[in-house]
């Protein structure tokens, strides 16, 4: 097998398992096995892309003690931000267990912090282990069929009105939750949750896929027209029908970064084709774009729009008591209280500490994309890192909105763009210095020996 690195020039692809092939089974078992399912001897801890996670981990590990190459000070902004967070964490995680933790608070304590070594482990895997132009791109086209098809059975629940999922049964696995979320309803319509445990957490998948899909249906002209853009209306018209006020806010959000890099013509046909689809459903679906404008003038009589603000009540509590290092990672249990607001959340377990290093880890993933995207000189390449960026960003806006260190898919998707977007300015800085090197070295050569191309 071959492969063509940014410069053109043909290099053999090693053989065995490469960092996308790490990534792409994570996605897999994210995202297509049932998040509320787990193998019954491990319990919660024992899903399978939270072992797989921890498993990247030790494998991002092994290939750096075997072969240690320091990266260039731009492309370590991520990683140091990973490992910030991660020191945070853990200080918190210590001081609470000398502290001392009830019986109820120690194993989720312990879990987390699996949970969370496994979320840093994909993220180091994504950051550093991608070395080729073309196998990020295969990488980002797997997100969509993802998404795609994540989409098509949260539309299917919606049509049905049932979860699809009753007759899953893996041997040795079982359900940590009764039901699943495919059944809930909000203003008469189903709320569709695919294979995620709640439509918050499916709504984080979509939002993820969107920006990425819109990319690839612009720039990656090499596809036919329609491969390209049926992910883009289905998983469009899959998020208004998710009768989520917060899968849209993230949709918006992704979508308002990738307006800036288009050209009128793009911004006046995506202008014309999102009015289209949204009459297609007023159309099809009589009462949601009501059900829609509700969800948004009603927001102060909004039940979970009083829970958000109880929630800062009980931050400011628990942050009077524990400042710095937090109650600690994963203590912070339902039975107390449910937040719907991950940012509060991780302010209550983990203190000013945790929650100033995961905002840095989150602005340092957004500058090393947009710093990427101002290197990287091919126009298809330039896009993907801009919808990469627009994914990270409406990921963290949801996060806003639940606790989405809770759900494995949420949680999974954010630290992998996280990673994503290290790896991107990775990629674009060695392609920066491949350029620098090749332009000297041709200019020295005599004309006949540089290849003339028809």
């Amino acid at each position: 097998m071959t492969r063509s690195d940014a410069a053109g020039e043909v290099r053999p692809r090693p053989a065995g398992i490469d960092a996308v092939t790490v990534l792409t089974v994570y996605l897999v078992l994210l995202l297509a096995v049932p998040s509320s399912y787990a193998i019954s001897a491990l319990g919660s801890a024992g899903k399978p892309a939270a072992l797989w996670a921890l498993g990247a981990a030790l494998w991002w590990a092994a290939s750096r003690v075997q072969r240690f190459v320091p990266s260039r000070s731009d492309a370590r902004a991520v990683k140091i931000g990973i490992f910030a967070f991660g020191g945070a964490v853990l200080v918190s995680y210590a001081v609470a267990m000398l502290r001392g933790l009830s019986l109820d608070e120690v194993s989720p304590a312990d879990g987390s912090i699996l949970r969370l070594v496994g979320w840093l482990g994909i993220a180091l895997v994504a950051s550093d282990g991608i070395d080729d132009r073309d196998r990020f791109r295969t990488l980002l086209r797997r997100v969509v069929i993802a998404g795609t098809l994540m989409a098509i059975l949260g539309l299917l629940q919606f049509v049905t009105g049932q979860s699809l999922l009753d007759w899953v049964s893996i041997p040795g696995f079982s359900s940590d939750v009764s039901g699943l979320a495919g059944v809930q309803s909000r203003g008469g319509f189903v709320r569709a949750s695919g294979t995620a445990i709640h439509p918050l957490e499916y709504g984080t998948v979509l939002c993820v896929a969107f920006p990425i899909a819109v990319a690839l249906a612009i720039d990656d002209r090499v596809r036919p027209t329609l491969p390209r853009w049926l992910p883009v209306f289905v998983i469009g018209a899959a998020s208004m029908l998710a009768v989520s006020r917060s899968t849209l806010v993230g949709l918006v959000a992704g979508v308002a970064l990738l307006v800036p890099g288009w050209s009128r013509g793009v911004k006046v046909g995506f202008a014309i084709v999102s009015a289209l689809t949204v009459a297609a459903v007023g159309v099809l679906v009589p009462g949601m774009v009501g059900t829609l404008r509700g969800l948004f003038l009603g927001i102060g009589g909004d039940a979970s729009t009083g829970s958000r603000i109880a929630g800062v009540d009980s931050m400011t509590d628990m942050l009077a008591r524990f400042p710095v290092s937090g109650k600690g990672f994963g203590t912070f249990l339902p039975a107390y209280h449910i937040l719907d607001n991950q940012y509060l959340l991780l302010t209550i377990e983990t203190g000013i500490l945790g929650l100033t290093t995961f905002l840095a880890l989150i602005a340092c993933a957004i500058w090393s994309a947009w710093k990427a995207r101002r290197i990287t000189t091919d126009p298809l390449d330039r896009s993907l890192v801009q919808s990469v960026l627009a994914s990270t960003v409406a990921a963290a806006v949801l996060l806003a909105f639940f606790d989405g260190f809770s759900f494995p898919m949420s949680a999974g998707l954010m630290f992998f763009l996280i990673g994503l977007c290290g790896g991107s300015l990775r990629l674009s800085l060695r392609q920066q210095r491949e350029a620098a090197i090749r332009l000297p070295l041709r200019q020295s050569l005599p004309r006949s020996a540089i290849p003339q191309h028809s």
